[in-house]
């Protein structure tokens, strides 16, 4: 083969991916983009702020029980927020609590970096904990504003897996950002390295005012709201299979490093590799999802990816060998979030869009309450029967859930409003 002719396929190969590339890129609106940026600044911004900032503290002389006391009071303000959130996003729009979200959240966060009383620190935690439920509040009902039933689900496994990907970005930047900028300066301190990277991931998170405010979104002014104590019919099915999920989603990921330390007797050191490959397996799995959705069917793949979440549960909970617990860690890992899309996007779906912000405070609400408790009754467990009853349970209840998914099958009249993305066989067949 002549160089001449080597050349030509090689550009004709890169002419080939760049009209792939393009046709994807256009296959979603510019509001898309939009949000994508504003998200990719949150996520990045936020990230690196929540991964230093406990560290931060404790290097203050701040022990263990407040730092604790700080992140319940966080918890505590976004479950508080979440009512008022919905009320508010159904007065003025989803855009105007966005901006409160980009504005008032980095600049509480800003003041718990200089105002260091306990008390303070309490109240600033709250305060940014309730300017924080607002973007959950938002995010779903936005995605679903700025795409259409064919790209839906692509679009929330993109945001998600840009979401991982700028949180083991956040970690590896967090490690390494303290201890050159100390370097570079001698005479400072590592607090005072880790204050300045706080404060950068602060501004960071402000970067993502301009695309928000740029952004466009139609059908601002909502219809009347549905009667006081009255969801919406797919509410009430959705809701307590979300929550059962919750269950298996707030018990492992919070002892997982505990339990491949302590009782499988991983070193340190080897425990930050099976993280970051955790983290992979993640992003990939959140990637393949639409991918799978488009094949079966929005419902069909997240009862399959939680059945085989609950496999790996049982198969790490009955593993001998380091080697084979690492394995199974890592695919459950994935599993578990590869059905991340697939539920928030069959949400969305089924649920009217002057609905939507109501819907998702409900989801971020009773998500959040269940695994906080989760994992306290989780570490209660453990302590009283040992991690091997722990992960057989959480396989029960993630089958569990699998079921009462199966429950959220819609109507005959939600199939029809939803057949140009997924064929009605693919969901009759349930």
């Amino acid at each position: 083969m002549t160089q001449s002719s080597v050349t030509a396929r090689s550009l004709s190969l890169l002419a080939a991916v760049a009209l792939r590339i393009r046709s994807f890129v256009t296959g979603f609106s510019s509001g898309f983009w939009i949000f994508f940026a504003a998200a990719f600044f949150f996520d990045l911004g936020f990230g690196l702020f929540f991964f230093l900032f406990n560290l931060y503290l404790t290097d203050l002389g701040f022990n263990e029980r407040i730092v604790g006391q700080v992140t319940a009071w966080l918890t505590l303000g976004n479950v508080a927020g979440s009512i008022p959130g919905v009320l508010l996003a159904r007065r003025y729009g989803i855009r105007p609590l966005l901006l409160f979200t980009f504005i008032a959240a980095p600049l509480l966060c800003m003041l718990r970096l200089v105002v260091l009383t306990q008390s303070v620190q309490r109240g600033l935690a709250f305060g940014t904990g309730f300017a924080l439920c607002c973007w959950p509040i938002c995010f779903s009902p936005t995605v679903a504003k700025v795409t259409d039933e064919r790209n839906r689900a692509t679009a929330f496994g993109i945001v998600f897996a840009t979401g991982i990907g700028m949180g083991t970005f956040s970690g590896l930047a967090g490690g390494y950002l303290p201890q050159f900028l100390h370097g570079a300066g001698p005479h400072s301190s590592v607090v005072v390295s880790i204050r300045i990277v706080l404060f950068a991931a602060c501004v960071v998170t402000m970067l993502g005012i301009w695309p928000i405010w740029k952004l466009r979104l139609q059908g601002a002014t909502p219809p009347p709201i549905r009667r006081a104590g009255i969801l919406h019919p797919f509410l009430r099915r959705f809701l307590p299979a979300f929550i059962i999920w919750s269950v298996v989603t707030g018990s492992l990921p919070a002892f997982g490093a505990v339990y491949l330390q302590q009782s499988l007797r991983i070193p340190l050191a080897h425990l930050g590799v099976v993280f970051s490959v955790s983290q992979l397996a993640q992003f990939t799995a959140v990637l393949c999802a639409p991918w799978l959705i488009r094949r079966i069917g929005t419902i069909k793949a997240v009862v399959s990816t939680q059945l085989v979440t609950g496999l790996f549960l049982v198969l790490l909970g009955v593993s001998r060998s380091a080697s084979q617990a690492v394995v199974c860690f890592v695919l459950f890992c994935g599993a578990q979030f590869m059905s991340g899309p697939g539920i928030y996007c069959l949400l969305m779906d089924r649920i009217p869009d002057h609905e939507r912000s109501t819907a998702s405070a409900l989801q971020n609400m009773s998500g959040a309450l269940c695994q906080a408790g989760t994992a306290a009754l989780t570490g209660i467990c453990i302590v009283r029967f040992g991690y091997q009853p722990v992960l057989l349970a959480n396989a029960g209840v993630a089958v569990v859930a699998a079921l009462l998914f199966l429950k959220v099958q819609p109507t005959s009249e939600a199939i029809l409003q939803v057949s140009p993305i997924f064929p009605p066989s693919s969901e009759r067949s349930l």
